[in-house]
């Protein structure tokens, strides 16, 4: 395959440095902040300084021990936050002086719940900023509100961290690593701003490979043993389930859209702005939409020119109009007498990865997660 030149990766030690330095300015803009809120501008000076060193120090400690992508402690993170909460309590003083603590709860609670983008979380956050709110406003009215912005802040994290802990709508974790790091990716990507129902042949062509579409009885994988491990054992998958995986291109696909109502005008947006231009994560928005008919190709790359195929892929585009739905690249590997599955999503200049590990589940059943 040609290679690409890419950032080297930074070492751990670069990353730390790194995230001491990011970690000295917020601490530095929020502690001026702070510091103002108590002192005026004589305060600004000296809450930079001491903001910058904490919440620089650190990080950059905090960076060094964790492993890459692994979220911070819990507890760092709610230090952070409340350190954030505080600098928004103070900011929101200085733009709008002796502002209502209860119209300060509001809109620190509201944004604290907002960032989970769960109804729940918001509507937490949005209580606990009415209640303590209310209680600082008639019992102490003078209360500053740096100190009040990180109350609410604190509260509304613990309480969310005990009742909603599992429960996150989306995490995302990423960081830059060696190759060496990162087994689990399949290492292809996009050329071009679309990906599109052709990618797979326009791969073949640009790295000299030989490219079939809907092999007679090619599968997604080639055989399921290479999923076996200890939580999979292939001989008691459902024949049927196993005949899909192995000899995909002898079945027919259809989709159901069902789209949660405050999903939905997101990925309204998210499906005319991104995904059909890019033609990939391109699902069906309505019934009707799915209803006009899908087809599915198994695609396969061959580098070598033999009999062996390398690379295989599953695109699934609507029938109409050929625009793409999904196309994906499903590779297994294993690790310490493991399978895995890994799907790579290409996407331009770049890679979506979802590795999966097999189950076997209630009876014939089988299931990746």
């Amino acid at each position: 395959m040609k290679d690409k030149k890419r950032r080297r990766p930074q070492s751990k030690q670069q990353r730390a440095l790194s995230a001491g330095i990011a970690g000295g300015m917020l601490g530095a803009i929020g502690g001026a902040l702070i510091g103002a809120s108590f002192n005026g501008s004589s305060g600004v000076l000296p809450g930079a300084v001491i903001g910058a060193l904490v919440l620089g120090l650190a990080e950059a400690i905090t960076d060094a021990y964790r492993k890459p992508a692994q979220p911070k402690p819990m507890l760092y993170r709610i230090f952070v936050a409340t350190f954030v909460g505080a600098a928004l309590g103070a900011l929101m003083d200085l733009i709008f002086p002796g502002i209502n603590l209860i119209v300060l709860g509001l809109i620190l609670g509201a944004l604290s719940g907002a960032f989970s983008l769960h109804l729940m979380s918001l509507g937490l956050g949005l209580l606990i900023g009415i209640i303590l709110g209310v209680i600082a406003e008639f019992i102490l009215p003078m209360l500053n509100a740096a100190i009040f912005g990180a109350l609410v802040v604190f509260v509304y994290r613990v309480l969310s961290a005990l009742i909603f802990r599992g429960q996150e709508v989306v995490q995302f974790s990423a960081e830059r690593v060696p190759v060496s790091e990162i087994k689990y990716v399949v290492p292809f990507e996009a050329n071009s701003k679309t990906v599109g129902v052709d990618y797979f042949a326009e791969l073949a062509r640009a790295e000299d490979g030989s490219f079939k579409r809907n092999l007679p009885g090619i599968g997604i994988v080639d055989t399921m043993e290479s999923m076996r491990g200890p939580t999979c054992d292939p001989d008691k998958v459902d024949p049927f389930i196993r005949e899909f995986y192995e000899h995909t291109s002898r079945f027919t696909l259809s989709i159901v859209p069902v789209w949660k109502d405050r999903i939905k005008p997101l990925f309204w947006l998210f499906k005319r702005t991104i995904a059909q231009p890019m033609g990939q994560a391109n699902l069906p928005f309505n019934t009707e939409e799915a209803q006009r008919g899908i087809v599915s190709y198994i695609d396969a790359i061959d580098f070598q020119c033999n009999d062996i195929i390398d690379l295989r892929g599953w695109v699934r585009a609507f029938k109409e109009t050929e625009e793409a739905i999904y196309v994906g690249i499903y590779t297994t590997f294993r690790h310490e007498d493991i399978g895995y599955v890994s799907v790579g999503f290409p996407l331009p200049d770049a890679n979506f990865t979802a590795t999966l590990l097999p189950y076997n589940h209630d009876g014939g059943n089988f299931m990746l997660k």
